[in-house]
């Protein structure tokens, strides 16, 4: 329920863009699909979409789980957890292992995505990204 709502990001220390301290900013909209999913839309600032998440519950596995798919064609499935403050997504797949940390902090949000390409022994941080409530 935290997460429900319209929220304004802002994507930043990003090793992939142009420079550090480019930030580029968008929207995402968080909201329930029927009463077992919860799907979260981001889009750039011309609201253009980028990406999709569908997050609910496998009850043979006894896990929550997210799908993912992007503008450029990847799909991938994350595990998760969520403690109501915390939510932490993982995939450990051939080609590299992800986790995202999402931090809900009231009407702020605070992710950051990392990366490994040697199975998990070390990281790299993808970006920072804030995220500010706009309506529930």
């Amino acid at each position: 329920q935290p997460l429900i709502g319209e929220w304004e990001y802002t994507l930043y220390n990003a090793w992939f863009l142009d420079s550090m301290d480019t930030k580029v900013k968008g929207f995402t909209t968080i909201e329930r699909l029927h009463d077992s999913f919860v799907v979260v839309r981001n889009s750039d600032a011309d609201q253009k979409p980028d990406d999709v998440w569908v997050i609910g519950y496998s009850d043979p596995q006894e896990k929550y789980q997210m799908f993912y798919y992007d503008q450029r064609g990847v799909a991938r499935i994350f595990d998760m957890t969520f403690d109501g403050k915390k939510m932490v997504f993982w995939r450990k797949d051939k080609d590299f292992h992800q986790r995202i940390t999402l931090d809900i902090k009231g009407d702020s949000m605070h992710s950051v995505p990392e990366a490994s390409e040697d199975k998990g022994k070390t990281w790299r941080k993808d970006f920072d990204m804030d995220y500010g409530r706009i309506e529930k």
